[in-house]
Parts: structure tokens; C-alpha cells; sequence
């Protein structure tokens, strides 16, 4: 029996039957390695419900909420669908806070600043500046809704400005993503752990710290995004005191001079408050859509990212939420029809009917 080559020539044998082509591809992908970076942090990433597809699902609805906001079946299907994602948002930004890992970084709350901010900046303006949003009676419930996200913001602030990322304090020349620790205690075996990450989204690893949007960018935007909310707040509860007043008691502006006024009027005063928030709103159109396309760009350069995009879950939970809202179009659609053959409820019917008192004590 002849003896075996040597390894050198078997490698020599299969290096000329391969090609560049196959084998780099085939060791990038297996490994992925870098330059050992200045400073890392542990990490679970980013989960499905703020994958890909249900961030383009997410703005698809915010978009049509804006363009199609007359045509009312539309606007209905589709702002229900959408103010749901930035709730549940808020909503998880708050149990993120609150159970928070000193030593760990939930990567969610990129994805829960994403959809918080971009529906305060969205929603509020567009109930405003609209009388087809703000004459329906849920301009309450899209208050409180707006409140909800506020809180969230907030949460998501004192998250951001907890994460901190650590120096790495490894040799090696090269990180590798999954397999580099930089001296730090980050595994599924060995902690750290976080009831928020059970079961199959345990998954905890040790990547660069992100430079798109760093914590601190990230804490600033998450601040500057509760200024707008808290100012268009105010304006929607002024408005809705306004309303209410005039269901109520009708219009009170007269021609009747003010004290201490020159000749200055409330109907006066009234027309040229109106005119001056006329101006701020062509003002304030392009302002918030400016910082909405702004969030939009830099959030997805991120979450695009190496660091933010390792081991995310590419299309994870798009069907449910595409299905969910497949259904609503059709059932809003029939409501719309029916309205319109049967006529729409009156707000202001009486729940029981009002009949007069005949009591004896009140002939007496």
C-alpha cells in the first residue's frame, strides 16, 4: 500500500480545483471578522417585530394615512393598523426601562425609538391640520394615544442614556463577530439574562458599538422628539376645549371692545390668530416632514448597520401584521357601505329617551 501524500500536497490538489470565487464567499460567509474595534457592548439583537418587513409595512401606513386621509375607508384601515405599531412600541419602551440590564443592551430600542418617533411626529400634525381627522369624535382617543407615546419617548431617553458601550481589552488583531468577547461575561450560558429575552430569543452577543446613531445621538433625538410632542399636545387639548365650547354654547366672539385695548375686539383678535397659524403650519408642514424623512434615513442606515443587523431576523412577523391588516381594509369597506345605505349614527342622540316629569309633588 502506498503511503499517503503529504497534507501540503492535498492542499496543493485542492487549491488548484477551486477558485477564488467559491472559496471567499464561502469563508466570509461562514465567519465574519473585522478590526478589532475601540469599544464593544453586549448585546441581544434587534427582534422580528422590528424587522425589515414590518418597518416598510409600518411606513407604508403612515403614508397612506397622510395621502389618503379623504377617502374614509382608506383613512380608517390604515390608521388603525398604524397607530398600533407605535403603542406596542411605547409600550415595550417602557417594560425596557423598567427591567433594565446594567450590564447589557437591548437592541430593541432602536426599533421602539423608530416607530415612536416617527408616529408623534406624524400623527398629532396630521389630526390637526386636518378636519377630516379632527372633527371625528376620536380626536380624544388619538390624544391619549399621543400621551402614550410621550411616556414611551421618555422611557426610551433613560434607556439610551444607560447603554454605554465598554473599551475592548482583547489581543487579537481581528473581532469576529460571534466568537470575539473582548473580555466581557456575554453568553447564552453565562448571562447576563433578562426576562424579556426567554427561550428562543435568549441570543446574546458581543458586537461594536454602533456608529449610525450612537447612544448618546440616539438620546438627544429621543429628547428633541418629546418637545414637539408635549407642544402639539397643548395645541390639540386647546382645540378640543375650543370644540367642545362651541358644541356646547355656540360662538361667543362679538364686536364688543376689550378693556385696556385699543378698540380690539375678540372677533378681531380671533381673525388674526388665525392668520397667524395659518403661516406657522405652512411653516410647520415641511419642518416635521423634514424630520420625519430625516429619522426615517438615518434609522434604516443604521439598522443596515453590521452591528445593528447581526443576527436580526430578517422578515420575522411581517405576515401576521400584513394579514391583520389585509383583513381590516375589507371589514372597513363593508362599514363605510353600510353607513352610507343606512345612514350614520347621530353623536349627539340621547342613549335613553327624555320624557317630562309628572310627579305630584311638582304640581304642588
Amino acid at each position: 500500500m502506498p503511503a499517503l501524500p503529504p497534507f501540503s500536497h492535498v492542499y496543493d490538489l485542492v487549491a488548484r480545483n477551486s477558485t477564488t470565487e467559491v472559496a471567499v464567499p464561502a469563508l466570509a460567509a461562514a465567519v465574519k471578522v473585522i478590526e478589532t474595534p475601540a469599544r464593544v457592548v453586549c448585546s441581544w439583537p434587534v427582534s422580528g417585530q422590528y424587522g425589515p418587513g414590518s418597518r416598510i409595512l409600518y411606513y407604508v401606513l403612515v403614508a397612506a394615512c397622510v395621502l389618503a386621509r379623504k377617502t374614509e375607508w382608506l383613512r380608517n384601515a390604515c390608521l388603525a393598523a398604524a397607530l398600533i405599531f407605535p403603542a406596542v412600541a411605547a409600550v415595550h419602551a417602557v417594560a425596557l426601562a423598567a427591567l433594565h440590564v446594567p450590564t447589557a443592551v437591548d437592541m430593541d430600542i432602536y426599533g421602539a425609538f423608530q416607530f415612536c418617533s416617527i408616529g408623534i411626529l406624524t400623527a398629532p400634525i396630521t389630526v390637526r391640520l386636518s378636519t377630516t381627522y379632527f372633527n371625528n369624535p376620536g380626536r380624544n382617543t388619538i390624544f391619549l394615544w399621543a400621551g402614550i407615546i410621550l411616556v414611551g419617548l421618555l422611557a426610551l431617553t433613560v434607556e439610551f442614556f444607560r447603554s454605554e458601550a465598554v473599551a475592548c481589552d482583547s489581543d487579537e488583531s481581528f473581532f469576529t463577530y460571534g466568537v470575539s468577547l473582548c473580555g466581557l461575561t456575554c453568553s447564552i450560558e453565562d448571562g447576563p439574562y433578562s426576562p424579556m429575552r426567554r427561550g428562543s430569543a435568549d441570543e446574546i452577543y458581543v458586537i461594536p458599538e454602533p456608529t449610525v446613531m450612537t447612544f448618546g445621538t440616539a438620546t438627544l433625538f429621543c429628547a428633541a422628539c418629546c418637545i414637539p410632542a408635549i407642544l402639539s399636545m397643548v395645541s390639540m387639548w386647546d382645540k378640543i376645549l375650543k370644540v367642545n365650547w362651541k358644541e356646547r354654547f355656540g360662538e361667543t366672539y362679538t364686536d364688543k371692545p376689550e378693556e385696556g385695548t385699543n378698540g380690539a375686539t375678540p372677533e378681531r383678535m380671533h381673525r388674526v390668530n388665525s392668520i397667524i397659524r395659518g403661516f406657522l403650519s405652512v411653516v410647520e408642514i415641511p419642518v416635521f416632514g423634514a424630520a420625519v424623512v430625516a429619522i426615517l434615513v438615518v434609522g434604516e442606515l443604521n439598522f443596515w448597520s453590521d452591528p445593528v443587523s447581526w443576527q436580526t431576523e430578517p422578515m420575522a412577523n411581517v405576515g401576521t401584521n400584513l394579514i391583520s391588516h389585509l383583513w381590516s381594509t375589507p371589514a372597513s369597506l363593508v362599514t363605510n357601505i353600510h353607513y352610507q345605505v343606512n345612514g350614520r349614527p347621530s353623536s349627539h342622540q340621547p342613549l335613553l329617551p327624555v320624557a317630562r316629569c309628572t310627579c305630584s309633588w311638582q304640581r304642588r
